[in-house]
C-alpha cells in the first residue's frame, strides 16, 4: 500500500474515526485504525465492537493496500509534522512507514485479517434528516437516558417513525424526555429501534454545527448514520420500550411560566447546596414570584427568586436541581413553561412555542 494525501485532511479524518477506539480491551487489535486504499479511495475504519466509524477520502493514484496500527501513536505522529503533503505506506511485514519533508516515522502494525468486519446495514432503509433537526432530536432527549448498565434497555433512546413522524424517547425513570419532529424515509413498515447512548453522544460530536442532511440507514440490529465522507455504525439494544406516553401528565391544574435563562441561572447557583443533600430544591410559587431554596445541614442554605406569572393555585414542589439545569440548558426560547397538578405528582416542562417537545420530572419528597 502507498499514497500521498494532504496532511490537514489525514489527520481530520483520524480525528473523525478515533472515537470509536476502546479505551479498554483484552484485543489489541481494536486500539488500531484500519488504512485501506483500494479503487481510488482511502478508508479510515475503526471498531470497539459496539460502535464503529469509517471516513472515505478520495486519492488521485496510490498502490492498493490494507494494514492496522495503533491509532493513537499514529495520530501523534501526524499531528505533530508540518503541514503539507505526506506519503504513507505498509509492507509484507505490516510496517507503516509516515515522511513528510525529512521527517520519516515507521509504525509497527498488524495484518488487517485480524480487523473486525463491520456489519452490513442494508442500503435502501432510510430516513433523511436534515443534520440540525437529528441534533435536536438528540439533545433534547438524550440527557434523560440511563447511566445503570442494571437496566440496558433504558440507556438508550428510543427513536419510532410512523410514515412521516419521527419520535425520540429517552427515560431514567424519574425523568422523560420526548421529541418530535416530521420527517421522510424509505420503509416499507414504522420503525421502532433503541439507540444506544454512546452511538448517539459521538453521533452529536460528529455533527457539530453542520446543516448537512444525514442519511440513517436502519437495520434488524444495525444502525448507521451517514454524514459526508464519515459513517457511524452502532448496534441497536434489544427489548421492549416502556409505554411512557402513560406518564406524560395528561391534565395540568397549574401553569408557570418564566423566563428561561433566569430560572436556569437561579437553579445552578442553588444547586451549590443542594448538592450535598440529594440535589433537592424546593419551588414556592405565588402569582408573580418564584422562590428557590436548598438547605442542607453541612453547608447552608440558599435562596433565589425570580418574576413569573402564574396559572392556577399556589405552588409547592420539590425537584433534583440537576434534572432541571439539563432540560433549561438545551432549550432555545426565552420562556418556559412548568406544568403541575400537586407537589407528588410529575411536573412538565415545556419551552413556549415548541409543542412537539415535553420533558417529564419526577418530584422529590418535601421533608
Amino acid at each position: 500500500m502507498k499514497f500521498t494525501c494532504s496532511k490537514r485532511l489525514f489527520h481530520e479524518a483520524l480525528q473523525s474515526v478515533s472515537r470509536a477506539i476502546a479505551s479498554r480491551s483484552t484485543l489489541p487489535i481494536l486500539s488500531h485504525v484500519m488504512i485501506e486504499v483500494r479503487d481510488g479511495q482511502l478508508k479510515l475504519v475503526t471498531t470497539d465492537l459496539e460502535i464503529g466509524m469509517t471516513c472515505v477520502l478520495p486519492l488521485d493514484g496510490g498502490e492498493a493496500g490494507t494494514v492496522t496500527v495503533p491509532e493513537r501513536i499514529l495520530q501523534d505522529v501526524v499531528g505533530n509534522l508540518t503541514e503539507g503533503e505526506l506519503t504513507i505506506s505498509s509492507d509484507e511485514r505490516n510496517l507503516l512507514t509516515v515522511s513528510s519533508g525529512k521527517s520519516k516515522y515507521t509504525i509497527h502494525g498488524l495484518s488487517a485479517e485480524e480487523f473486525p468486519v463491520l456489519p452490513q446495514v442494508p442500503a435502501d432503509t432510510l430516513l433523511s434528516v436534515p443534520g440540525p433537526v437529528l441534533r435536536d432530536l438528540v439533545r433534547k432527549t438524550l440527557l434523560a437516558a440511563s447511566t445503570d448498565e442494571s437496566r440496558v434497555i433504558l440507556t438508550g433512546c428510543l427513536l419510532t417513525w410512523d410514515g412521516q413522524m419521527a419520535t425520540m424517547v429517552a427515560t431514567d425513570t424519574h425523568r422523560l424526555a420526548v421529541k418530535r419532529t416530521p420527517v421522510t424515509g424509505q420503509f416499507i413498515q414504522p420503525v421502532s429501534v433503541i439507540i444506544p447512548a454512546r452511538a448517539l453522544q459521538e453521533l452529536l460530536r460528529l455533527l457539530g454545527g453542520s446543516e448537512d442532511p444525514v442519511d440513517v440507514h436502519i437495520g434488524e440490529s444495525q444502525i448507521l448514520f451517514a454524514l459526508g465522507k464519515v459513517r457511524l455504525v452502532s448496534r441497536l439494544i434489544e427489548g421492549q420500550f416502556p409505554a411512557f406516553e402513560r406518564v406524560i401528565p395528561a391534565e395540568i391544574s397549574k401553569h408557570m411560566v418564566a423566563n428561561r435563562q433566569q430560572l436556569y441561572e437561579a437553579v445552578r447557583r442553588a444547586s451549590i447546596v443542594a448538592r450535598a443533600e440529594s440535589n433537592k430544591i424546593i419551588l414556592r410559587g405565588s402569582d408573580t414570584t418564584l422562590t428557590i431554596e436548598a438547605e442542607t445541614g453541612e453547608v447552608g442554605k440558599a435562596h433565589e427568586e425570580i418574576p413569573i406569572s402564574l396559572d392556577g393555585d399556589l405552588v409547592e414542589i420539590a425537584f433534583n436541581a440537576e434534572y432541571l439545569q439539563d432540560v433549561l440548558a438545551v432549550l432555545d426560547t426565552e420562556t418556559v413553561e412548568i406544568g403541575l397538578t400537586g407537589p407528588l405528582n410529575p411536573g412538565l416542562v415545556k419551552a413556549d412555542g415548541e409543542a412537539d417537545y415535553q420533558y417529564v420530572v419526577m418530584p422529590m419528597q418535601m421533608l
